[in-house]
């Protein structure tokens, strides 16, 4: 047994990372101003899925044509951070292409899985958080790092190296997301392009 008295490493996993979730989210709803809010969701998810994609990247096996199409949207939301607010319009069409594609469905098992790739939920999370805002959508994303990581290790939960990863990425979301809630930005100005290269994978 590991961590708190009786907890197994799966236990202890799920616990650090539902509290790094609750702390995400306490973080970037203290931030008060809407606009900032938006953007500082919109910038955790980014990162987010960024990192997801890193994880990944060496998976070929759970890579498909939605999660590379969606690697693309990505970039537009980095380009709506750097303040190219005319992607808002590409990503509200990728999300209404998906929404409207046979990948969106309430079947469960019985229906396409090809969207269920973390990397994949990640990018559209990010996209989400640009077009409808809602600091969820960057809990989700942050989520999906550690979904990643349990692809990486298929489901084995005894490897200390995973353990390892998971601290390692829990140590990466804390400063992504202080970096984030605790820019300043000049007025009228949103991140600058060293501020998003140092928060990019």
């Amino acid at each position: 047994m590991f961590g708190r008295t009786g907890e197994s490493r799966l236990q202890r996993e799920i616990r650090v990372v539902a509290e790094l979730e609750e702390w995400v989210r306490a973080e970037l709803t203290r931030v008060r101003a809407g606009g900032r809010r938006a953007d500082a969701t919109i910038a955790v998810a980014a990162s987010a899925a960024a990192e997801t994609y890193r994880v990944t990247d060496h998976l070929t096996e759970w890579q498909n044509e939605p999660s590379r199409k969606w690697q693309i949207h990505l970039q537009h939301v980095w380009k709506f951070l750097a303040g190219d607010r005319s992607q808002h319009y590409a990503l509200s069409q990728a999300i209404a292409e998906y929404l409207l594609s046979p990948l969106n469905h309430n079947e469960g098992e019985d229906g396409p899985d090809d969207f269920d790739r973390p990397q994949t939920v990640a990018a559209y999370s990010a996209a989400l958080a640009a077009v409808a805002w809602g600091v969820d959508f960057a809990v989700t994303a942050v989520s999906q790092i550690f979904e990643a990581i349990d692809l990486k290790y298929e489901g084995d939960v005894e490897q200390d190296e995973r353990w390892g990863e998971v601290q390692r990425e829990i140590e990466f979301v804390r400063r992504v997301v202080t970096a984030v809630v605790g820019y300043e930005p000049q007025t009228g100005q949103g991140f600058t392009p060293d501020f998003l290269a140092s928060i990019r994978s």
